[in-house]
């Protein structure tokens, strides 16, 4: 069992309910989505959906964990218990960092479908290896607690999903980027500044998270820092975006 403070509570409280906008903006652009993609079903489409999808599956794990605190459940599940293996899992946001992982894998894949002819095989089995590593990591690389080990361990896992964005959605930005100054038809070139748009939103969305664990580290407080509100606000821009510019544009043309 961990006991968490009233201020715990109450930040955790705080932040269940930004959560909440942030599921219900999210759960109205990836119904939209799915309209758009039974309106005319297309590969490109499907890939952004199902990104979308894992998205707010991390969203929905990371505001349980907020409920989770909430409603005290925190002090009485055991940390060691099988109950508890998936419930601290859940509460230290590991289950979210593995949807995101899944959901990064999908963005190289779409990736290599809108800028390549064929996956490059070196960069595809480094990724391959990393992303294992870093879900491995995630979800099994974990100590229950709120002391300082317990937050770098977290940490860590934030710098390693971090890594792995980077890897690939800074090279679909600088694709998308390229793209867009070599195209001139302005829908062609909407649809490309969106995606730069979604690869640049959702690559900072770890990274304010690991600003977040490393405030909380050097710092001794409960986080819910800036960057905490900064990391789901980015991961909203950035579907709202991809959809706004490359999706909705596809459909109307």
């Amino acid at each position: 069992m961990i006991f968490t403070s009233e201020y715990e509570i109450f930040l955790n409280f705080i932040g269940m309910i930004y959560e909440v906008i942030v599921i219900i903006i999210s759960i109205v652009l990836v119904v939209l989505v799915i309209m758009r993609y039974r309106d005319k079903k297309n590969k490109l489409t499907l890939y952004l959906l199902t990104i979308f999808v894992l998205y707010l599956l991390a969203i929905i794990f990371s505001w349980l964990s907020k409920v989770f605190v909430v409603l005290r459940l925190d002090d009485v599940v055991g940390a060691y218990t099988i109950v508890g293996v998936f419930f601290y899992r859940i509460n230290s946001f590991r289950i979210s960092e593995f949807f995101v992982c899944i959901a990064i894998f999908y963005s190289y894949i779409l990736k290599v479908n809108v800028f390549q002819e064929e996956y490059n095989k070196t960069q595809r089995v480094l990724l391959a290896i990393f992303g294992a590593i870093t879900c491995f990591y995630v979800l099994v690389i974990y100590i229950p607690g709120n002391d300082s080990l317990s937050t770098l361990l977290d940490a860590i896992a934030f710098l390693l999903v971090f890594i792995l964005m980077a890897s690939v959605y800074i090279p679909f930005m600088y694709r998308a980027i390229e793209t867009y100054r070599g195209v001139q038809e302005k829908e062609y070139k909407t649809a490309f500044l969106s995606l730069t748009v979604m690869a640049f939103s959702f690559s900072l969305i770890f990274l304010n998270f690991l600003l977040d664990r490393l405030v909380m580290l050097i710092t001794g407080s409960p986080g819910f820092t800036p960057f905490y509100f900064a990391a789901w606000a980015f991961g909203i821009v950035g579907i709202l975006g991809s959809y706004a510019g490359y999706i909705r544009p596809s459909r109307e043309k």
